[in-house]
């Protein structure tokens, strides 16, 4: 009697186990969901000098995420016609008020996404978030296209964004490297939630008066990246805000987009064109 009280209680505990082992393997192929996560560009690695320049240290493959999953970095930027000549940083509520209130008001709203001591952050829809609030995302003139430069090879490199005070000198992107590699910046023309038709044509990041035009700016249809002012005093200035995140891929069948915490870049002036 005491064999079979122990053969019925090694089989009823084989039972519960066999249960336990289901369970969890149901868990895991059904219920539990796999975690993706590309850090972020602390905002200590971002230094601007005023509203000309901005150095940003772009993290190393030794950042979690970076060796797995990241594909390259994307910047958002949108542009805000002013009616002030601004030259120092621009940092409080005030500053971004004065050059144009939808600038604070958009800032105040990206926040929650840029918070860094934030745990509730989800940027699973990043690039709708920020095509919501009409930013787009920054391209480069010509050949290679910015996801090139801006992908593995860029990573541990200095990235440079910087806005000459000369008129007529284009605004450039700078990656660090041996020789330094240097392009021009345009506006966006092709991609997720392009159908507008930017002018000037020739898509600069250049103070022009079809780019100040509030009527241009009011038409979704024409300059969709562009801001209108209610201060119409001369002359007009144009400011532009931008954002960084990495973007990557998960390894799901079929992959799904993952992307970083955006950090907040700075708002440059454009020079005159």
């Amino acid at each position: 009697m005491k064999q079979v009280g122990k053969r019925v209680m090694m089989k009823r505990n084989l039972c519960s186990l066999s249960s336990i082992i289901l369970s969890l393997f149901c868990l895991l192929s059904c219920g539990i969901e796999a975690y993706y996560y590309i850090d972020y560009i602390p905002d200590g690695y971002v230094e601007m000098d005023r509203v000309y320049t901005a150095r940003i240290t772009l993290p190393s493959t030794g950042a979690e995420g970076y060796s797995n999953y990241f594909d390259n970095f994307i910047i958002f930027y949108r542009i805000y016609i002013s009616g002030i000549n601004f030259l120092a940083p621009v940092v409080t509520p005030q500053e971004r008020r004065d050059i144009n209130q939808t600038l604070d008001v958009h800032f105040n709203s990206i926040f929650s996404m840029t918070d860094k001591t934030s745990t509730t952050v989800n940027t699973s829809n990043l690039e709708t978030f920020f095509s919501n609030r009409d930013y787009f995302q920054l391209t480069i003139e010509g050949s290679p296209n910015i996801t090139s430069v801006l992908s593995n090879g860029s990573l541990g490199r200095s990235l440079v964004i910087d806005f000459p005070s000369l008129s007529g000198s284009r605004p450039t992107l700078t990656l660090s490297g041996t020789p330094d590699a240097t392009y021009v910046l345009q506006r966006a023309t092709t991609g997720p939630g392009i159908s507008f038709r930017p002018v000037p044509d020739d898509y600069y990041f250049l103070n022009h008066a079809d780019l100040y035009s509030n009527d241009n700016a009011n038409n979704k249809e024409i300059n969709a990246d562009v801001a209108p002012n209610n201060n119409t005093a001369t002359p007009q200035f144009t400011y532009v805000s931008m954002y960084i995140a990495a973007k990557g891929r998960s390894y799901e069948a079929p992959p799904r987009y993952i992307y970083s915490q955006p950090t907040f870049i700075g708002i440059f002036m454009l020079p005159d064109s």
